[in-house]
């Protein structure tokens, strides 16, 4: 009986099946409904699966093995009759102003992710200026090294063009700490034509003490500070297949006051025997290079302990030894598989600069990338 009531339901769940195959398929078409004022919404993103291996020779220390994703949305809000826009994007990652990826499974089985604001701006054009308020896509032109690519600088910025000349001023909210900001204010000029971009940029920091690890900072010269100006140079040429931009910056800290043993890094392996009257300069040479889909890269970087604030510069040459003091090589090859998917590998072989640290770390990923 109960055999005969299952072939039943059989016969009866295939039947139901079928009909819902014959019947003709009606199609639903949606709209994405807007404020009548704006003109046009813009959306893109990607997606980075990512291997990451690194170690550095310390006995008794494991390498780092880990498997990580970026994901990253962003979003355009146009009003061209009011002139202005709204951007913003949403992305994976820490707080850190220099992170977006999310290891997996790092703290539980199968762990999900977060998704936090990236940056959320308004942007003003009128003839030759520009005027962006919020946090913003980093508006200047810098190299990899100097500034994370991840960083979001949050403030004031104004832009004027001409021609091929440019001039870019802001101030910005670096730390807020005890009811009070540390500000950030910039400047850059330069020019930028159609083969190659130079500027000349100033970077000064207010409250440096709130910036730099408190610990630290109690064996610093009070007139220790962040006064970085930052030289750019970058030349783009082509000849259809081959693209090649070889590049440089300089950037010098003119406010790295202080006696031996009073850098930014005196808490560090053999940091009490840095001067940084004399750890103040940093430099990077490079050139990346397009061959119809293949492309590579090849960066060679020293980064004095204080010519830089290490918690805005990229994080990954010199993570493993309190990033700043460092020099050291980024290699770079990748493959495009289609239009906006492609593999990619990075390695970062780098060193301490001064201090006696007689450790070579190494890092390399390996990554999957997606464009929508």
């Amino acid at each position: 009986m109960l055999k005969a009531f299952k072939r039943s339901m059989l016969v009866l769940v295939l039947l139901s099946a079928s009909l819902v195959f014959a019947m003709p398929v009606k199609t639903y078409s949606g709209t994405l409904a807007t404020s009548d004022f704006i003109d046009k919404l813009e959306m893109n993103g990607d997606l980075r699966i990512r291997y990451e291996w690194k170690e550095k020779d310390v006995d008794n220390e494991d390498p780092v093995d880990r498997w990580r994703n970026r994901f990253r949305l962003g979003m355009k809000f146009n009003n061209p009759e009011e002139g202005y826009k709204i951007a913003a994007g949403l992305c994976t990652g820490p707080i850190e102003a220099t992170g977006t990826n999310a290891t997996y499974s790092e703290t539980t089985y199968f762990e999900t992710g977060d998704i936090r604001l990236d940056y959320a701006y308004a942007e003003h054009k009128m003839d030759c200026f520009k005027f962006i308020g919020g946090q913003q896509k980093n508006p200047w032109e810098t190299t990899w090294v100097f500034w994370d690519s991840d960083v979001r600088p949050v403030g004031l910025t104004g832009q004027y063009g001409f021609d091929q000349f440019f001039v870019t001023v802001g101030g910005y909210d670096v730390r807020y700490v005890d009811k009070d900001v540390a500000y950030m204010y910039a400047a850059q000029a330069g020019m930028k034509t159609e083969m190659i971009t130079a500027a000349l940029a100033y970077y000064g920091y207010t409250r440096v003490d709130e910036i730099i690890d408190a610990a630290a900072w109690a064996n610093m010269d009070d007139d220790y500070g962040y006064d970085i100006i930052d030289v750019y140079v970058a030349t783009d040429i082509k000849a259809d297949p081959v693209k090649i931009k070889p590049y440089a910056q300089v950037f010098y800290n003119a406010g790295a006051e202080g006696d031996e043993g009073q850098s930014a890094l005196n808490l560090t392996p053999d940091g009490a025997s840095l001067d940084p009257e004399e750890e103040n300069l940093g430099w990077i040479i490079g050139c990346e290079a397009k061959i119809d889909k293949f492309s590579c890269s090849l960066d060679y970087a020293q980064i004095g302990a204080d010519s830089v604030i290490p918690g805005l510069k990229d994080a990954d040459m010199g993570s493993e030894l309190n990033s700043t003091d460092v020099e050291g090589f980024k290699i770079g090859l990748g493959y495009s598989i289609t239009k906006n998917f492609g593999i990619a590998t990075t390695a970062f072989l780098y060193q301490a600069k001064e201090r006696d640290i007689d450790q070579d770390p190494q890092t390399y990923q390996f990554d999957l990338n997606y464009k929508f």
